[in-house]
């Protein structure tokens, strides 16, 4: 029996579908989508729009990109998403797609992921470097975080890998204190 031909706009809303007569994008574009995100967005969106069942239109609107903006990097044409929010959101899709509602494939738990996540509005945040009884320099407390962050030889391999610099210096004298601050 053979399977009917579909045209490239039927393969494009088929959800999470990649045919095979669609290869894989490559290039220097998606070299990069995978040195900065570990797969090519490619990759990536297939595999969120597939969890989801959803066309890249569809996908567009939950994650809050323009349809164009998710064919541009599924395509390899583009490199990354600038928007953390965005960015937030796709990961966030990838983190639920596990739960066992959306393998299961029940229509109701989809529709509340892609609501919650098409509502959320992730902000970005940094870690704070925790404030130190008065008296005590910046440079030491900056030490005395970075110390309890990794163990000394992984401080030691970090200074290593950026010699000759502020940060190098930093990261070696937090290699000689032990977690409660004082010198080893």
């Amino acid at each position: 029996m053979s399977v009917p031909a579909r045209s490239p706009a039927e393969s494009a809303d088929r959800p999470g579908d990649r045919s095979a007569d669609r290869p894989a994008p490559d290039g220097p574009t998606v070299t990069r989508q995978v040195d900065l995100y570990g797969l090519s967005w490619s990759d990536r969106l297939h595999r969120v729009m597939a969890a989801y069942r959803l066309t890249q239109a569809r996908l567009a609107a939950v994650i809050g990109l323009s349809a164009p903006m998710v064919s541009q990097l599924i395509s390899g044409q583009r490199v990354k998403i600038s928007n953390p929010a965005v960015y937030a959101r796709v990961v966030r899709l990838e983190e639920l797609a596990g739960s066992p509602g959306v393998r299961a494939g029940d229509p109701a738990e989809i529709a509340r992921v892609l609501a919650e996540v098409t509502a959320a509005t992730p902000t970005l945040t940094t870690v704070a470097v925790p404030v130190t009884p008065a008296g005590r320099g910046e440079r030491e407390q900056v030490v005395r975080y970075l110390a309890g962050l990794a163990p000394p030889p992984a401080l030691r391999l970090a200074a290593a890998a950026v010699p000759g610099t502020g940060l190098a210096d930093l990261l070696a004298e937090a290699a000689a204190v032990d977690p409660a601050g004082r010198p080893t």
